[in-house]
């Protein structure tokens, strides 16, 4: 997953429980221990509000239901 000039993969689902993700800024990789399953989590959660606010966005452009601006 990249974001911005960041690459994060996660771990496999299948590997051992020492296993940990990787983290490249700019190409050079950043050690993950304790804060991988944190960062893991807060990808996950960004990447469903993303899509929760694309499916909202999608109904509003459909009902023709605009926010207006005061």
């Amino acid at each position: 997953m990249a974001v911005g000039r960041y690459i994060f993969t996660p771990a496999a689902a299948y590997s051992s429980p020492e296993a940990s993700g990787t983290l490249h800024v700019d190409g050079a990789k950043v050690e993950l221990r304790v804060t991988e399953p944190l960062l893991s989590e807060l990808l996950t959660l960004l990447d469903t509000a993303q899509e929760e606010l694309s499916q909202r966005w999608n109904r509003q452009g459909r009902s023709d239901c605009h926010a207006t601006r005061m």
